[in-house]
């Protein structure tokens, strides 16, 4: 649009030329100039926040003669000087928006320069006075020629328009480096406008058409200066500083001559008015003098900087060439061949050889040969490199030793003043050492002198990094867990142990090649990475259990251990992470298998871990969820045939896996800290549940299986009274069943909440007895009411004649101590008959009832009364 506007001008003004009159085209065509590059102006200060009040404030300027303009169209004075003064009074308040504008592009602080700036100042308004008023009134018009009124106005006009000038010329001395472009053509759009106005009031006095259409050119021009000044203005930038200097290109040469270009111009226009002239003018001899003094005084001025920055610079060098001949740092300047045109004394000391010289020497031939490739990628001059940052290199030292250096790196080949790479290096050997012992530390085991986790899965990285390579060798991760650590342990003490782990990691040394890694990563466990095929591998873990089951021969005695062995194949894309995952998997299940076993990782084995995994994040919640559920399996009274209590079983139909057995779960309710939670959810929902079943004779007794982690919480008591209390169900009808590992548990606290529960009125049932470590000798101790025997010992009773025998003594036990005795897992009728022989008194199995929902044991005990017998109607 501006291009456009100018050039529409252009058109208008030269179709025009020669004509004259307030109301011309060319006139007309010049004030909406004036508009569109006002809308222009302001546009582009709006565009961008800093400098945008500066530009609004010039935008504003070019309105001001559009005004002039129409008022000398609607006054019509007849008078060229009324027209003249008509058009300027409007005028001269929007040279002072011009003014203060462009005093407000640029930071106070740039404009406070000393005596220097003061009389560059007073040169250019004295040269810009000096012009423009001969611009205004020409060469044989006198200021005394001119009434009172007149001279007023046209001496505002002389002096505001070479206020702006002046402004102009001394914003391109203080403006920021990226934004001379602007101030040249800031500079420009001012002097064209204001000799165009200037030409233009010349030629309303003096009648000349020719000068008329030469200040509307000038004006056109000056008018699209102004707006394409505004258009290139990138404003400040925030890394600017305050004082920042224009440091290089055309403008700054500009700046630094122009107080002479101004003298020039000023005697030149004196000496051109005094030949045009038939008289002599006061006013212009006056001013050419004082312009010759200021352009004297300015260049003494100047001579008095430049001499006193001299000496500053003199004083700053020797300055700093003391800092960098007194610092520990060793600096070098590098030319473009990397060739070292510079070094500082402290260089000669890091490498231990006053006398040595490296000025002149290529940098890659100081350097360590391994060095040398990296150095040239980090130094290149294509930018491709890094530049600027930290560069570690070694350098030979006088007694034959490499110096490891760390090198700031300062790339200024494009400054002038230095035309090279600095290189600030400090003397790190010593730090470098300390590093690799520190190294050494932590990646070695202390007490194998093997590399430990640490260093294990360093070496794994590198190693799968390896086998992301095509065509490399095999490689494999044998995880060893050792067994009876605790045995050793507890018989022959720590030291003992600490003597056997080092045996071990001498014996897996011994039997591994040379290269390959061995580590111990835990307290039994370690780790050994081999290469070769399959079948080599699987022997070497067999060589492995073999060496670690001979006997060890210690100061505490002899001892045997086992081990068990995983083998997992490293493959492209793993982690360690991963890695060490499906080792731990593997070294598991060859565990599960029994000792003295190797076993490779298989798919399989991550997928029971996925569905732990899976199990353990959406186990929480499953209750509220209604994923759990509670089903009931009766005990049945041997002697009444009777129901007379049923115990509660937990069951949760996950909505993906589908059923869940309580044997997988509860465990990982327990891992995960939710056991208490979910074992409080199922206390009262089968509380719930029993005190609204019927009953044809005593209530129905409760049975709830509780897990030692939920005795262990210390919260079982509180428990248990809040759930009879919310439910009403009567303590006497609830057993709490708890294994005898559980009530045998270290901590006076699991007896005493026992005790606890029993005087609430509870009942508390030894649940599994005949599992694990269980003693007949417990019996008399442990505060107990009802003895339940477990499944492996009703499984063998009628075809076992001392399984008979013992659940025989068992029962008679029982009887004695006042307990009531419960067979578990009947399951054939043999079972039963030979339960009821012994003379257990209740019962439970699948030959009796398999577990039932709420509403099919209502039905049992409402259509049955109770009674459940294998051959009666209606058994389930």
């Amino acid at each position: 649009m501006l291009l456009a506007s100018a050039v529409s001008v252009g058109v208008v003004c030269a179709a025009t030329a020669g004509t004259a009159g307030p109301g011309s085209a060319g006139d007309v065509a010049l004030a909406a100039m004036g508009v569109a590059a006002a809308v222009v102006i302001w546009c582009a200060g709006r565009s961008r926040q800093p400098g945008a009040r500066g530009w609004r404030l010039i935008a504003i300027a070019p309105l001001m003669p559009v005004a002039g303009f129409v008022a000398v169209v609607v006054l019509a004075p007849v008078d060229p000087m009324q027209q003249a003064l008509v058009r300027w009074l409007p005028t001269v308040p929007g040279y002072l928006f011009v003014v203060l504008g462009i005093l407000t592009l640029v930071d106070r602080d740039r404009l406070r320069r000393g005596a220097r700036s003061g009389v560059e100042v007073a040169l250019f308004g004295t040269a810009c006075l000096l012009v423009v008023q001969l611009l205004v009134l020409g060469p044989d018009r006198s200021w005394l020629d001119l009434r009172p009124a007149e001279a007023l106005v046209l001496g505002a006009a002389v002096v505001i328009t070479s206020a702006t000038m002046t402004v102009a010329l001394l914003l391109l001395g203080v403006i920021e480096s990226h934004r001379q472009t602007m101030a040249l053509v800031l500079l420009a759009g001012t002097a064209l406008t204001t000799a165009g106005r200037a030409l233009g009031t010349s030629a309303v006095l003096s009648g000349a058409v020719a000068l008329s259409d030469l200040g509307r050119f000038l004006v056109t021009g000056g008018l699209a200066m102004l707006a394409a000044a505004a258009l290139t203005d990138s404003g400040p930038r925030a890394s600017d500083g305050a004082h920042e200097r224009p440091r290089s290109g055309r403008s700054t040469q500009l700046g630094q001559v122009l107080p002479h270009v101004a003298m020039v111009v000023a005697v030149l226009g004196g000496a051109l008015a005094a030949l045009l002239s038939a008289r002599s003018n006061p006013v212009v001899i006056t001013g050419v003098l004082l312009c010759a003094v200021l352009a004297a005084v300015h260049r003494w001025v100047t001579a008095r900087e430049e001499q006193s920055m001299g000496a500053r610079l003199q004083r700053s060098e020797a300055y700093f060439r003391s800092l960098v001949a007194a610092s520990c740092d060793a600096v070098l300047i590098l030319d473009d061949d990397l060739r070292v045109s510079w070094a500082s004394p402290a260089v000669a000391g890091v490498l231990g050889d006053p006398g040595r010289a490296v000025t002149g020497s290529l940098l890659l031939e100081l350097v360590h040969p391994d060095d040398a490739v990296p150095v040239a990628r980090a130094l290149q001059a294509d930018g491709t490199g890094p530049a600027d940052g930290l560069l570690l290199l070694r350098m030979r030292h006088a007694d034959g030793t490499w110096r490891h250096l760390e090198a700031s790196v300062s790339d200024l080949r494009r400054d002038a003043d230095v035309g090279g790479v600095v290189l600030h290096c400090r003397d790190t050997t010593e730090r470098v050492g300390r590093e690799q012992a520190l190294e050494q530390v932590a990646f070695t085991d202390p007490l194998t002198g093997l590399p430990n986790r640490a260093g294990c899965v360093r070496t794994l990285e590198d190693a799968l990094v390896t086998a992301a390579v095509p065509g490399t060798t095999c490689r494999t991760l044998l995880l060893i867990e050792l067994h009876g650590l605790d045995e050793v342990r507890e018989h022959a003490g720590r030291d003992v142990v600490s003597s056997v782990l080092v045996e071990v990691g001498r014996r897996l040394r011994a039997t591994v090649r040379g290269p390959e890694l061995v580590a111990r990563v835990g307290g039994g466990a370690f780790a050994v990475l081999v290469e070769g095929a399959a079948r080599m591998v699987d022997q070497l873990a067999d060589r492995c259990l073999s060496i670690l089951e001979q006997p060890l021969d210690t100061p505490g005695g002899l001892f045997d251990l086992s081990a068990s062995v995983g083998v997992v194949e490293l493959s492209a894309g793993q982690d360690v992470g991963e890695l060490l995952g499906r080792a731990e998997l593997a070294v598991r299940a060859a565990a599960a298998s029994g000792p003295g076993s190797a076993l490779r990782y298989r798919p399989a084995l991550g997928n029971a871990a996925s569905r732990r995994a899976r199990l353990r994040d959406d186990l929480p919640g499953a209750w509220q969820r209604g994923e759990l559920s509670v089903l009931f399996q009766p005990v049945v009274s041997l002697g009444e045939q009777r129901v007379t209590g049923v115990e509660a079983l937990l069951r949760w139909r996950h909505p993906e896996l589908g059923d869940v057995p309580p044997a997988e779960f509860v465990p990982i309710a327990e891992r995960a800290g939710v056991i208490g939670e979910l074992q409080r959810w199922a206390l009262e929902e089968a509380a719930t549940v029993a005190v609204a079943l019927p009953s044809a004779g005593a209530p129905l007794r409760l049975g709830v299986n509780i897990s030692a982690s939920h005795v262990a919480a210390r919260t079982l008591v509180g428990d248990v009274a809040a759930v009879l209390s919310s439910t009403g169900l009567s303590p006497e009808r609830l057993v709490l069943e708890i294994t005898e590992a559980t009530v045998l548990a270290d901590g006076e606290h699991v007896v005493v909440d026992i005790e606890a529960l029993r005087l609430m009125g509870v009942h508390v049932a030894l649940d599994d007895f005949g599992t694990g470590h269980s003693s007949l000798a417990h019996l008399t101790r442990l505060p107990i009411d009802v003895l339940k025997l477990d499944r492996s010992f009703v499984s063998r009773i009628d075809r076992d004649p001392k399984s008979r025998a013992l659940c025989e003594s068992v029962v008679a036990i029982g009887q004695a101590l006042g307990l009531d005795v419960v067979a578990e897992g009947v399951e054939t009728p043999a079972q039963l008959g030979a339960v009821r022989a012994v003379g257990c008194g209740f019962a439970q199995g699948f030959l009796l009832a398999r577990p039932l929902r709420h509403d099919q044991l209502t039905d049992l005990l409402s259509d049955g009364a109770g009674l459940l017998w294998p051959g009666l109607v209606g058994t389930r």
